[in-house]
């Protein structure tokens, strides 16, 4: 589990009272390209810190394992939704999967997309029960069947990661089947 750390949310406030500052100034005049400089600087730090907080993430995951599984989302679908398209965006995840993507290849490890229609936070890594009433706004259910107590963010990851492993399997028994 690695932590959002909101970079943007943190640096939001005083970018509101640049652009505030900068509505007040006459347009082309030295004050105004000076409040513009200060928020283009304030936007390129949040970028840059954004890009250095991947590239960690990127680096312990490569540097940790040979084969990484994850979920192939829908990002641009997930943006089309209001209340979730801010914290969306902040994560940063197509940045993230371009990366991550690179970097496996560079190091020789494995990248499973598992696919985005996989109910992998509905259904319990125990018993394999399909939780079909499970909301987003749940982030801990109990699974009737077994009695498991779940965190949504958790079972998904072991979900993805038995998944992947399936995959992982199907392939090599293809290669195999090739082979002969």
């Amino acid at each position: 589990v690695f932590e959002n750390k909101h970079f943007f949310k943190n640096a939001e406030k005083r970018i509101k009272h640049l652009q505030k500052e900068l509505s007040r100034k006459k347009k082309g005049s030295n004050n105004y390209n000076k409040i513009r400089i200060k928020i283009a600087k304030k936007y390129q730090y949040i970028i840059n810190s954004k890009k250095d907080y991947i590239n960690v993430i990127t680096n312990i995951l490569i540097n940790d394992n040979q084969v990484i599984c994850m979920e192939d989302l829908n990002v641009k679908g997930m943006m089309k939704n209001h209340n979730l398209a801010k914290s969306i965006h902040e994560m940063n995840f197509g940045e993230f999967k371009r990366i991550l993507e690179y970097k496996c290849e560079w190091y020789g490890r494995k990248l499973i997309q598992v696919d985005r229609f996989y109910p992998s936070s509905k259904t319990c890594n125990v018993c394999g029960y399909i939780n079909k009433g499970l909301r987003l706004s749940d982030r801990e259910w109990t699974c009737p069947e077994c009695g498991t107590k779940h965190d949504r963010d958790i079972n998904a990851a072991m979900n993805i990661l038995s998944e992947g492993e399936r995959i992982i399997g199907s392939r090599t028994a293809e290669f195999k089947l090739m082979e002969r």
